[in-house]
């Protein structure tokens, strides 16, 4: 199997499982809307699978830190819609850090 299609087939398969045990144990939308969320992501995982390799070797980004932070960040704000006002103002200031931090690289890269 190729690499680059496992953790789709991963998620869905994981999706399709919770689905079922939530189809077991409960009635309704929820277990529906994980059986079919899985869907899209198994056929995203078998169009993967099924694409011809490419020719030309792939790069790697040079930024990987900072893309991290302000996903996190970005995470965290979004966690923090449902958990409170507290942790939406810490994800965005993650957020933020991690932004800056990647304009800051972004900028040195181009001198």
């Amino acid at each position: 199997m190729r690499s680059d299609s496992a953790p789709l087939l991963a998620w869905g398969c994981l999706q399709l499982l919770l689905g079922a045990g939530l189809a077991a144990f409960s009635e309704g939308a929820p277990a529906l809307l994980f059986l079919a969320s899985a869907a899209p992501v198994l056929i995203l995982a078998a169009w993967t699978r099924a694409r011809p390799p490419s020719e030309e070797p792939r790069l790697l980004p040079g930024l990987s830190v900072p893309v991290v932070v302000l996903a996190v960040g970005a995470a965290t704000a979004a966690v923090g819609l449902t958990a409170g006002l507290w942790l939406s103002l810490v994800g965005g200031e993650i957020a933020l850090f991690g932004a800056v931090w990647l304009g800051r690289e972004l900028r040195e890269e181009h001198r």
